[in-house]
Formats: C-alpha cells, sequence, structure tokens
C-alpha cells in the first residue's frame, strides 16, 4: 500500500474496484481495525481512530461489517445471530428483542427469527449478515464483497435491494468488489485501485467516459483500445489519429497530444452499430466484415474485421445477427473515442 488518500462524505456510498492483489480489502481491513498501518491516520466521523500514537480497537469504532463468508454461527437462530452484537454490549432483553425485529423487517426477513440459520438460503444468510451488522446502529457500513457467493440472478436482486437500503438508512458505506458491473450499478463514487495504489476516484459515468489510464479503460468496462499515432489537431480537445493498420478517427483529449507521438485510444462497443453494406459506403462509416457473432438475447456481440484488426460492436435488439462473413457498415458514435495514457 502507498500513498492511499480517500475522503468519503457522510453518508455516500463508495466502492473500492480492483483486481485480486491490488489492496482494496487491506485498505477495508485497515478501515474496520483488523489490520494496522504502518503510517498515517484514520478518522471515522472526526475522530481519530489510527495514528502513530493511538489505535482504537474495532469493537469501539462504531462500524458494522458483512463478509464474503456470511460468518453465520448454524448452531444459532436468525433472531440469536442478529441480537449477538447487542448481547456483548449488554442491551436489556426487550430492547435487543425490539430492534432485532426491526432491523430484521428492514432487510426483508421479518417473522424468521425463530429459523435455524442453517435452513436459510444463501441470499437470507447474506441478509442475516447484513442485519447483524445493522442492528447495532453504525456509522460506518464496510462490505467486503458480499455478493460473490451467489450465483447471478441472486447477485442483481440483492445489488438493488442493497442500494435501496443504504438510500433509506442514509449509512455511510464502503464496499469493495472486483466485478465492475457491481461497483457501476452501487457507487456513488468508484476508487480504482492498481499495485496497492488508488489511480482513479469518479463517478461511474465519469470513469467510464473518462478513463486516465488504459488500465482504468479496461477495468471499468469492455472496451477496444487500440495503438495509434497522433496526425495533428482536429478542433479543441480532439486530434485525427491513425493505427498501424491505416484506420483513422478523431479522439477526444484532456492533456495534450503532440502530433507524430503514439497514443491508446479506447472505444466503446456499445458506441458503435452496424449496418448490412447493401448501399455505396456513406460517410463517416467503416466498411467491415463480420468475423463473429454472439447473440445474447437482449443484444448480439459482433467482432469485425477492421482494416484486418479485430473490433467489438455492441447491437441492442433482438434481430437476427449479421452471419460470419458478411460485409457490413461501421458506424462510430462521434465524440467517443478518447485518447488516454497508456
Amino acid at each position: 500500500m502507498q500513498d492511499v488518500s480517500l475522503t468519503v462524505q457522510e453518508g455516500e456510498f463508495i466502492v473500492i474496484l480492483g483486481p485480486s492483489g491490488c489492496g482494496k480489502t487491506t485498505t477495508l481491513r485497515m478501515i474496520a481495525g483488523l489490520e494496522r498501518p504502518d503510517a498515517g491516520t484514520i478518522r471515522i466521523g472526526g475522530d481519530v481512530m489510527s495514528a502513530a500514537d493511538r489505535f482504537v480497537r474495532p469493537e469501539q469504532r462504531g462500524i458494522g461489517m458483512v463478509f464474503q463468508s456470511y460468518a453465520i454461527w448454524p448452531h444459532m437462530s436468525v433472531f440469536e445471530n442478529v441480537a449477538y452484537p447487542l448481547r456483548v454490549r449488554r442491551v436489556a432483553a426487550a430492547d435487543r428483542r425490539r430492534r432485532v425485529d426491526d432491523v430484521l423487517e428492514l432487510v426483508g426477513l421479518a417473522g424468521t427469527g425463530a429459523q435455524p440459520a442453517t435452513a436459510l438460503s444463501g441470499g437470507q444468510m447474506q441478509r442475516v449478515a447484513l442485519a447483524r451488522a445493522l442492528v447495532a446502529g453504525p456509522t460506518l457500513l464496510l462490505f467486503d464483497e458480499p455478493l460473490s457467493n451467489l450465483d447471478l440472478k441472486l447477485r442483481e436482486r440483492l445489488r438493488l435491494e442493497l442500494k435501496a437500503l443504504q438510500r433509506r438508512t442514509g449509512l455511510t458505506s464502503v464496499y469493495v468488489t472486483h466485478d465492475q458491473a457491481e461497483a457501476v450499478e452501487l457507487g456513488d463514487r468508484i476508487v480504482v485501485m492498481q499495485g496497492g495504489r488508488i489511480v482513479q476516484i469518479g463517478r461511474p459515468q465519469e470513469l467510464y467516459r473518462e478513463p486516465r489510464s488504459r488500465f482504468v479503460a479496461e477495468f471499468i468496462a469492455t472496451a477496444n483500445i487500440v495503438s495509434a499515432a497522433v496526425l495533428g489537431a482536429f478542433s479543441p480537445g480532439f486530434s485525427r489519429v491513425r493505427t498501424a493498420s491505416g484506420f483513422e478517427i478523431d479522439a477526444r483529449h484532456d492533456a495534450p497530444a503532440t502530433p507524430g507521438s503514439t497514443v491508446d485510444v479506447v472505444i466503446h462497443p456499445e458506441d458503435c452499430s452496424l449496418r448490412p453494406a447493401t448501399s455505396p459506403l456513406p460517410d463517416g462509416a467503416y466498411a467491415v466484415q463480420v468475423t463473429e457473432a454472439r447473440f445474447q438475447g437482449t443484444a448480439t456481440r459482433y467482432t469485425v474485421s477492421l482494416h484486418g484488426e479485430p473490433f467489438d460492436v455492441i447491437v441492442l435488439g433482438t434481430d437476427d445477427p449479421l452471419p460470419p462473413g458478411a460485409p457490413a457498415h461501421l458506424f462510430i458514435a462521434p465524440g467517443r473515442a478518447r485518447i488516454v495514457q497508456a
């Protein structure tokens, strides 16, 4: 971990995203107090939790944490699992009952308190883990890849429920994942990590449309990334670029793009469209040939040959796909090609 600096606003849902070994879980564990940093300061609500001369134990930080493995005690009932943090704090039995019932209703498990934990489905167990994290009234909620053990449809449903719950409670939340779709759907802001460093922070739309590096562009979404030479400025913030195969396009950029320099250009497949080549090549279109078509229900994902190089295109709709070998015209939405750092 090197030079990690992050400020989370009250009520914000932050997602830390990155590949395995990038430092995201270590960052979360240091916030929780499960690991002690070698240097730096951690504050929660303005209070110092960790510094050179101070270290507050996890149970004294006012946080709730939901783990990947649920950490549900199989010998306890649902009620006993959720009530455990209150029992440790010696909360009176009547208050304990009220608070557990309230939080079980909040997470959609009302009336299940007497059931044994082993009788629950994976999704229900994760709700129990969430209820247990909420029951003591934390000021900060931490999630360590809590949905990764669930099947796809259940993950998608629980993502919606989790975001809705966070909005209802207003709890400040930090969520760790390696799943790009999860990060984009849940996060108010996303923190992208690589090699123990934060490489970019921004809203999901910002990271998707304005990645600062090839790594972020590749990790936040599936994208066409091509190496090209800068031919010259086209207009303020735009330059004409050309690949080695001869493909030319006008690409946006923030930093100066020096003519003659080699850059990476990002083009998202969903910013493109295909039409059958039944007429002469229109202005602004590129002649391509379909090499692969994968029908995915609501869309078809194509790979086409563009100047002899593979290029991905996503076309929404349920129309029959163009067959492999078919000639086509490729259109790229104006302003959607972007120059990024290597």
